[in-house]
């Protein structure tokens, strides 16, 4: 018989280790994926009522936004490049006449 990582309590995760703080591991800025994933169920299941493929690719793509908010930051406090894009308004800027906010 082999010993698996797997708690008996059927791999639950404590309560406390299960916040977006914990998506990045501070040491490598690496994603936590048991993290993300237990997330990603929670919110689908908050969200749907279940856990089904869509609910599940909702609730990653909420998080995958707030991965990557996370790792820029966690970048910027380590001192490693961080590559930023300056978006411009499409046509002349003229004085007193304004923009449409769409």
């Amino acid at each position: 018989m082999t010993k698996h990582p797997i708690p008996v309590s059927g791999g639950a995760m404590p309560a406390r280790t299960l916040t977006q703080s914990n998506l990045i591991d501070e040491a490598t800025g690496e994603t936590n994926t048991a993290v993300l994933k237990a997330l990603a169920r929670r919110r689908a299941l908050a969200d749907y009522g279940a856990i089904c493929p869509r609910s599940l690719r909702s609730a990653l793509q909420f998080y995958t936004s707030v991965l990557a908010q996370m790792q820029c930051a966690w970048r910027e406090r380590h001192g490693l490049p961080v590559e930023y894009v300056m978006m411009r308004p499409y046509g002349r800027l003229r004085e007193g006449v304004r923009r449409s906010t769409f």
